[in-house]
C-alpha cells in the first residue's frame, strides 16, 4: 500500500470517528434520557455572557501523529534514519493536528448567571441553541445525572 493510500485511509477513519458528536445544545436531548425522571428548578436570568467552548484536539492530534509518522518514515531508505524521522514526524504532526482539531471543533456558547427561586445564584454554560434568552427572563433548569440545561419557561394560558 502506498503512503498516499495509507494517509487517505487514516483521514477517512478519523472522519468516521469524529462523527460521534454529543451536542450541548439545550433543545437536543440524548435518546437515553427519554422517559426518565429529571429534576426541574425555576430561576430568573441575571446576566448572559458569550463564551466559547474549547475544541477537542485529541482526534486531530492522533491523526496528525499517524500522518506525520508515516510521512517522516518515508523520507529516507536508511532504517535508523527512517525510524528517527518517523518519530519526529509523528511529534510534529501531533502538535499541528491538535491545534487544527481544537480550532475546528470550538463552539459558541453562553454563560447564564441565574437566581434560583431558592435564593441561591448559580452559573450554567451551554452551547448556543435555538432559544433566545434575556435578562430577567424566567427559565427552567432541567437536571439529570450532573448535567443541567436551561430552557425558557412560559406558563400556558388556560383560557
Amino acid at each position: 500500500m502506498t503512503i498516499l493510500k495509507k494517509i487517505i485511509c487514516i483521514i477517512f477513519v478519523t472522519i468516521i470517528m469524529s462523527c460521534s458528536y454529543s451536542s450541548m445544545r439545550p433543545e437536543i436531548v440524548d435518546r437515553s434520557e427519554a422517559q426518565k425522571m429529571q429534576t426541574v428548578i425555576f430561576a430568573t436570568i441575571v446576566s448572559i455572557d458569550q463564551v466559547i467552548l474549547a475544541g477537542n484536539g485529541d482526534t486531530g492530534a492522533i491523526t496528525g501523529a499517524i500522518i506525520g509518522g508515516i510521512a517522516g518514515a518515508s523520507v529516507t531508505d536508511s532504517k535508523a534514519e527512517s525510524d528517527i524521522s518517523g518519530v519526529l514526524g509523528a511529534l510534529a504532526g501531533s502538535a499541528v493536528g491538535s491545534v487544527i482539531g481544537d480550532a475546528a471543533t470550538r463552539k459558541p456558547a453562553i454563560e447564564l448567571l441565574l437566581n434560583l427561586d431558592s435564593g441561591k445564584t448559580i452559573s450554567i454554560i451551554q452551547e448556543e441553541g435555538d432559544y433566545s434568552f434575556a435578562v430577567n427572563q424566567r427559565v427552567k433548569i432541567i437536571q439529570n445525572k450532573g448535567k443541567s440545561r436551561v430552557m425558557p419557561f412560559a406558563l400556558k394560558d388556560s383560557s
